[in-house]
């Protein structure tokens, strides 16, 4: 039964996340409208991770199977088990990344954050932004957005943090850094 469950892991997940790229992502990591920019993590990456979790997949079913058949002497559930916890585990990153949105507006903006709920900023209320340090392998700083004395938001450094900073308008409370 438990095999049967990873073998759907390995099928379906990645089957969802390629087909939503495919069928409903745009492509455009900017969309500028009349009222408002609207800004998501590029479709490169996105679409590599979904990428990502098609070839694993796919990878841990063939192994799989060769263990079934006797080619590998590995246990198949445990051969299966370590290929539909890496889809798994892409899968909640793809996820989290197609989720994350940063919205501009003339007077506030719109963040959707990887995890939890969108918040709304005044550009009038906010009270700092700070540069973040470089995470990870990627040399992009990210920009911290502080109101009543705690961060309220993260601007990713995947973005053009330029057009967001100068719809935003508020180079007297941003760190010179």
């Amino acid at each position: 039964m438990i095999l049967w469950v990873l073998v759907a892991l390995c099928v379906v997940l990645p089957s969802v996340a390629t087909l939503t790229e495919w069928f409903i992502s745009t492509g455009l990591s900017e969309r500028h409208h009349s009222r408002h920019d609207t800004y998501v993590i590029p479709f490169a990456l996105t679409g590599a991770l979904s990428l990502a979790m098609f070839f694993m997949g796919l990878l841990g079913l063939v192994l799989g199977w060769l263990c079934y058949v006797g080619v590998f002497r590995a246990d198949i559930t445990t051969m299966i088990g370590f290929f539909a916890s890496f889809v798994t585990v892409m899968f909640v990153m793809w996820a989290a990344l197609r989720r994350y949105r940063v919205a501009t507006f003339d007077d506030h903006l719109e963040v959707t954050p990887f995890i939890g709920k969108m918040r709304t900023i005044r550009y009038a209320d906010i009270e700092r932004m700070s540069w973040s340090k470089p995470l990870g392998i990627s040399p992009n700083r990210s920009i911290l957005i502080q109101v009543d004395g705690e961060v309220q938001a993260v601007l990713v450094g995947t973005f053009d943090l330029d057009q967001i900073l100068l719809r935003i308008n508020r180079n007297d409370v941003l760190d010179a850094k």
